[in-house]
């Protein structure tokens, strides 16, 4: 049994194989086109008449009835060896009757139906050709030499084309004259694309991708091809049985069931996603065209609309489930309740709770893809709700570019609807992006605009959040006194409109910026205050947050800072509880990271892990847990942490006596690193690059770094810092 969507290749695969066992079959082989998906397709009752008189017997003896011819048929097949092929049948019923008991004979069933009602001893499903393989059929028809000659572009074809091999027999036959060159034909191809004509470049001679998509609709019941050109408009690239249902108006069994019947009609195809229990569907991009242009053609605009709204309202409902599991324990401004949301079933509304993280990053591509359809209808509500609702999840997942995105679209949004509830919370979303990408003087500005309108607004959520946000800049610009004010002021602020969310954000910020003065003690009582209401509020990424960074200040005060840099044992001398409280922080800020699916910090975790060991001088430990860190998703999204990790490695080189390989270890560190902001970290590497220089016997070189260490550990007030760049400068120093 071979199945596969139309113009994959089934038939010429069933010849193929019949022809390379042909000796097997020394009683004969039948063939039959049971022309399954044409309009006027085979019945048993005639195929068997047609056999029965190839076989050899009297017109006048074959029966009349359906049954009789197939026991006939069967009879005189009983201990003959021979190959039947079945080829383009549509259902079970069409090819019962064709079906021989004998087990030395052998029946080859080609169908765009999987035909599950069938006892296959073997099943095949033909899901298209790879890259390679798509070349080389290339390379048949138009010749190895042109594909090779312009190999660029033949992969470009091949891509348009998908792996159907009906598609690039199609393409082939319409290049292979010669008379233009690929690049050229790739142009005509996308000038197509632009104007949603691109299928009527699939058609040569009596070979046709639409029609061979055409001929599987027209086989659909009414709602199966209605929800199948409803999926044509749908933004993104896969998609999910709940997107279906609010696409379709229907409830998730029916979508499922609709989904169901297109998967059999080989028009949808499924795809399984690890981590993730339901599956994703897609169409091939020529079937997705079809489907677009059906949507075009048996659609109205008011229709097709619609049908975007009610999925946006539902991607809107479900980001908006998923934000609240990140962060239940407030709003972070008000206004985001205009738009409309689409009702869910419980069990999608389950895959939101239970791992937002997990949901967001699956779907992040698939949000970016709504949000700019909505704008190209118009529905600017449902626009920059959702840009927001996302926001918080793709800062985290480090998905800039997503984000970035979704902002600005969400942005033109609040222009068009002149509202400034939606351009303070973008603007804020947007200055959060720009502070994580090392834009500094954008980040201020639109932060800054966003504190403004939400003052005029009489939003203090809002106001509290982007005021902390905006210290967050201050704080990582090396100004950690005026973030310190900033942040008092939102606290004040919070406490006093009992803003549970706010409080503990902005107190685990203050937290860290504390650290960065020198001040400990007032580090640690922010970070554990917030810790006590994160976990009262259930705000588990904010309580794991705060005990990172308590952990990390610990390690701070341990001695990385400046410590590991110049010397094993550099740091203050720890005992064994303290190291043991250090890691049980670490230990329960990562179960909750690992909990929530959150990758990035995951990783951020296991770097403080590393410093602890390399503080410790364990070597060997922080190695071998650098080597199992690297393949974690975290530093794949942080180049940042990337970065700091590097750093690691390359404290690692020096003290085994690598010093060209810390040397390069510490100047990509710093080159992933200082973009950032990151004064604290900056420092660390430029004190350890002097260290190294002057280890070479360079002290110019070692006399720069220096310096510009001292000059940021002093901005910093860390004196630890500044105290061994004062004593280094007296030794290379004339």
């Amino acid at each position: 049994m071979i199945c596969g969507p139309g113009g994959i290749g089934k038939t010429s695969l069933v010849i193929h194989a019949v022809e390379q066992v042909i000796a097997r079959f020394p009683d004969g082989q039948l063939y039959v086109d049971l022309q399954g998906y044409g309009p006027n397709p085979l019945t048993a009752r005639h195929v068997l008449g047609g056999w029965l008189r190839d076989l050899g017997m009297d017109e006048r003896r074959i029966p009349a009835g359906l049954m009789e011819r197939s026991r006939e048929f069967r009879s005189i097949m009983s201990g003959r060896r021979a190959a039947i092929v079945l080829d383009n049948a549509s259902g079970e019923e069409q090819i019962r009757p064709l079906l021989v008991a004998s087990g030395r004979c052998v029946t080859f069933i080609s169908s765009r139906d999987p035909l599950g009602g069938l006892a296959a001893s073997l099943r095949l499903r033909l899901d298209g050709l790879s890259v390679t393989e798509s070349l080389d059929l290339l390379s048949r028809v138009l010749g190895r030499e042109r594909i090779e000659e312009e190999a660029a572009a033949a992969r470009q074809l091949s891509d348009i084309a998908g792996g159907l091999p009906l598609a690039l027999r199609v393409l082939s036959g319409r290049l292979v004259d010669g008379s233009q060159p690929i690049t050229s034909f790739l142009g005509r191809l996308a000038r197509q694309r632009a104007e949603n004509r691109l299928l009527s470049e699939f058609t040569f001679g009596d070979l046709s991708v639409e029609q061979s998509v055409a001929i599987s609709r027209e086989h659909l019941t009414e709602p199966t091809r209605r929800a199948f050109d409803l999926l044509g408009l749908h933004p993104a690239d896969e998609w999910s049985n709940w997107s279906v249902a609010a696409l379709c108006g229907c409830s998730l069994t029916e979508a499922q069931d609709l989904t169901g019947l297109l998967s059999r009609a080989q028009l949808v195809r499924t795809k399984r996603t690890s981590g993730f229990q339901t599956p994703r569907f897609y169409l091939h991009d020529l079937v997705r065209e079809f489907a677009r242009d059906q949507a075009a053609r048996q659609l109205t605009g008011q229709d097709r609309d619609a049908a975007v709204v009610r999925l946006a309202s539902a991607y809107l409902a479900m980001a908006d489930l998923a934000d609240r599991a990140i962060h239940p324990s407030g709003v972070r401004h008000q206004g985001r309740t205009d738009a409309p949301r689409h009702p869910l079933d419980a069990e999608s509304e389950q895959l939101a709770i239970t791992d937002p993280f997990g949901w967001f990053r699956l779907e992040s591509e698939a949000l970016a893809a709504v949000v700019s359809r909505c704008r190209d209808i118009g529905a600017w509500e449902l626009c920059w709700e959702l840009s927001d609702a996302c926001s918080v999840a793709l800062e985290n997942l480090r998905l800039w570019d997503v984000g970035a995105r979704c902002a600005e679209t969400g942005l033109e949004a609040a222009e068009q609807l002149d509202a400034d509830r939606a351009r303070a919370a973008v603007l804020r979303n947007l200055g959060e992006i720009d502070r994580e990408l090392g834009a500094k003087d954008t980040a201020v500005e639109r932060l800054e605009q966003s504190v403004d309108l939400f003052k005029s607004l009489d939003d203090p959520f809002g106001v509290i959040d982007a005021s902390s946000n905006l210290g967050l800049v201050q704080m990582r610009w090396g100004d950690p006194q005026a973030a310190q004010e900033r942040l008092r002021e939102a606290l004040d602020t919070a406490r006093g409109t009992a803003d549970a969310r706010g409080v503990s954000w902005t107190l685990e910020i203050l937290g860290e910026c504390a650290a960065l003065r020198g001040d400990t003690d007032t580090g640690v009582r922010c970070l554990r205050e917030a810790t006590a209401l994160f976990e009262v509020a259930g705000e588990q990424r904010g309580q794991a947050f705060a005990l990172s960074n308590e952990a990390l200040l610990a390690l701070d005060d341990a001695g990385w800072t400046p410590g590991p840099c110049v010397a094993p044992g550099n740091g203050r001398t720890r005992d064994a509880s303290e190291a043991a409280w250090i890691m049980a922080l670490l230990d329960r800020a990562d179960g909750i990271f690992h909990e929530l699916g959150d990758a990035r910090n995951s990783a951020l975790v296991a770097v403080a892990r590393i410093r602890e060991r390399i503080v410790a001088g364990r070597d060997r430990e922080a190695r071998a847990l650098s080597r199992t860190a690297k393949p974690m998703e975290g530093f794949e999204l942080d180049w940042r942490l990337r970065g700091l990790l590097v750093h690691c490695d390359a404290v690692l080189d020096h003290r085994r006596g690598a010093r060209m390989s810390a040397v390069r270890g510490c100047e990509r560190a710093l080159v992933l690193v200082q973009p950032f902001g990151d004064r604290l970290s900056t420092a660390g590497i430029r004190l350890h690059l002097g260290v190294l220089a002057q280890d070479g016997r360079r002290p110019a070189e070692a006399t720069g770094h220096y310096r510009a260490a001292r000059e940021l550990y002093r901005s910093l007030r860390r004196e630890d810092g500044l105290q061994v760049c004062e004593q280094r400068l007296a030794q290379v120093e004339p």
